[in-house]
Parts: C-alpha cells; structure tokens; sequence
C-alpha cells in the first residue's frame, strides 16, 4: 500500500496545490512511484498536468477524484504507488472528511496573516475529529509563501508554537518561480534549478520521507 498524504486547509490560498505539487514533483524525481489526486474543484492540479503533457515535461500522473467514495477510489487506485497525494478543497466536504480517513500524513500549510491562523485552527479541529477515528493519523503544519525579512512572518512562527502540532522546518517563500513553475506544468525543481525556491521544494520533500519513514 502507497504512503497517502493530505494537503489540507479550509481557507483558499494557503497554498495546497503549490504544496501538492512540490512534492509530487520530486518524489516523482526521485524515482518514487508518485500519483496526485486531485480533489478541489479548481482542478489546479489537474491543469498542471494538462501543461506538462502540452509541454512534453516528464511528469507525476494527476488524477481527479470527488465525492465521499475517495476513500475507496484512492485505495484501488492508488495501489500500484509509493505515495499518493491529495489536494483536497478548501472548504469542508466530504473529499475533506474522506481524505483525512485514508491518510498517513495530513500537511497543513499555513501563510502569514491573521485570518490564515484563525482558519488552521478550524482544519486542526478537523484533523482531531478524525484522529478520534485514526490515532495513527500524523499531522503537520508548513509555512507558506514566508517572507523571514518581515515581522509578519515572523509572528506566524510565534503563533504556530501554541498549536500542538509540528511545524516543518522546511518552508515555502514567496518565490515568483513556483508560479512560473506552474504555468509551464513542470516541478520548480525542473524549471528552476538550483534557486531558492528549488532548494526549498527539495527540503520539503527530504522532511516528508522523515516523517514517513519515523
């Protein structure tokens, strides 16, 4: 059986698909066995793909999944894989609910700003509400689009500390180079080698597999 991991949050803009794709893609490098679904009705994930194959970039398989039988879904179709990754939408629905019930691992990635930590704590309650089905179910949070030179970043940090779960090392800036990773369907890593936001997607990957591995 894959490794599933849930990108969660229940506020759009978080950074989910930014998140989901970065793993994918260098799991996927890597020479893991990687497979994306895609659970958000914005289809990021999905419009990815579709630029990767317009571009001939090598690229994880996306697959678009709904409804309450995800859970099924994943578990058939996933089996082949080392590791599946779910962006699921950024409300709450039953792609949410069934996401977390399937899960290994659930990130939540948070950005700087108030109204982004008053909506963690309504995904982390979420998260508890399926630990009391799943104890086994790990959690953790990963700063987004950070920006360490502002104060606004670094209040974040401080607020996260009281939230019970892990928070990542590794961190997402606010990297022109992910949207342009994006817009040409490959992983930044491909796109933009070597820049920062490249050696950020690759932390994250490195801290994920620890996680999993632990």
């Amino acid at each position: 059986m894959p490794h599933v991991i849930a990108v969660a949050a229940l506020k759009g803009g978080a950074g989910k698909s930014t998140a989901t794709l970065a793993l994918a893609s260098e799991f996927h490098r890597a020479g893991h066995k990687t497979l994306v679904v895609d659970a958000d009705s914005q289809k990021s994930a999905a419009t990815w793909a579709s630029q990767a194959a317009a571009g001939g970039h090598e690229a994880p398989p996306v697959v678009a999944m709904s409804g309450a039988n995800l859970r099924r879904d994943v578990e058939r179709v996933g089996a082949p894989y080392a590791f599946v990754i779910i962006d699921t939408p950024p409300r709450l629905a039953a792609e949410q609910r069934a996401a977390l019930m399937t899960a290994h691992l659930v990130l939540l990635p948070v950005q700087p700003g108030g109204a982004d930590v008053w909506a963690l704590r309504e995904t982390l309650a979420l998260v508890e509400e399926a630990r009391g089905l799943r104890p086994e179910l790990r959690a953790a949070i990963l700063c987004n689009r950070m920006d360490k030179r502002t104060t606004l970043s670094a209040s974040l940090v401080e607020a996260l500390a009281e939230a019970g779960v892990p928070v990542l090392k590794a961190t997402l800036g606010q990297r022109v180079a992910f949207a342009e990773a994006f817009t040409a369907g490959q992983g930044v890593c491909d796109y933009a080698p070597g820049t920062p936001a490249a050696l950020e997607s690759l932390a994250l990957a490195r801290e994920v597999l620890r996680l999993l591995k632990g």
